[in-house]
């Protein structure tokens, strides 16, 4: 068997196993009755229409693309190369404010490239941008190998994973100085429940440039935000530590009910 078909099959299977060994009872303190905080859908969201490159693991003209796509972000489907960046296992419960599980939720993520480029139609601007730090030209493209989007849909425990790559920054305002710092965006689903859209912000030692990454963390509009209080921007930002050859962290998502 196909060694790369082989690593995804065993990813989908027991990708789960540490889970709940991964969310211990600090990570369950801090979110345990904090609603995770909300942030903007923002302008990439890959509806029908919108990607600059197709990637569909499930054709289907019914499907739209963010329900076409696997929790594996880091191989393609039916393409032999493996996405460019630092690999990242991103793992998590969803959860209600009394911090019991929520099984069947619609886990959705969206990011960028590791250059910091959209697969989306819209992101036409600031293709290559100097570094504020180092002047150096960072040209963002999108990687052919990289799946973009994926979904995921929690279990019995509320436990979801994906694996995926840390995306680049990039510019937002550079006459202002605003870059958004990496992240990746969730919307979360559940019978019951009240839709959420929120982004997950990274912090690690492994992260080349983590000081620079704080520092446009503790700048970013997005998640310095009034809309949310500090106990959930907290929980927005993710501590990775070092899992074999990737990087792993931890994102409870807690919902409030409909």
């Amino acid at each position: 068997m196909d060694q790369t078909k082989q690593s995804r099959r065993s990813f989908f299977k027991f990708g789960l196993g540490t889970a709940a060994a991964a969310t211990g009872a600090k990570a369950l303190a801090e979110t345990c009755g904090i609603f995770t905080g909300e942030q903007p859908l923002g302008p990439f969201f890959p509806n029908a229409g919108t990607p600059t490159i197709p990637v569909n693991e499930r054709p289907n003209e019914n499907l739209p693309p963010h329900l076409s796509n696997d929790n594996d972000l880091t191989y393609v489907n039916g393409k032999l190369g493996k996405a460019e960046g630092q690999v990242a296992i991103v793992k998590g419960r969803v959860l209600d404010n009394n911090c019991e599980p929520i099984s069947g939720a619609s886990i959705i993520i969206w990011q960028a490239s590791a250059t910091g480029k959209y697969n989306h139609n819209g992101d036409g601007q600031n293709e290559d941008f100097r570094h504020p730090i180092t002047g150096k030209i960072i040209k963002r493209k999108l990687d052919p190998n990289f799946q973009f989007w994926g979904r995921a849909v929690s279990n019995i425990k509320g436990e979801y994973v994906f694996k995926t790559i840390v995306p680049g920054f990039y510019p937002a305002d550079v006459q202002g100085g605003w870059y958004r710092p990496p992240h990746i965006h969730f919307l979360i689903s559940a019978m019951g429940y009240n839709q959420l859209v929120t982004q997950m912000y990274f912090n690690s030692s492994r992260i080349a440039d983590n000081d620079f990454i704080q520092d446009l963390n503790q700048k970013d509009y997005l998640l310095q935000s009034g809309q949310i209080n500090n106990e959930q921007r907290k929980n927005l930002v993710v501590d990775f530590k070092p899992s074999g050859n990737a990087i792993e962290g931890n994102f409870d998502i807690t919902l409030s009910r409909g």
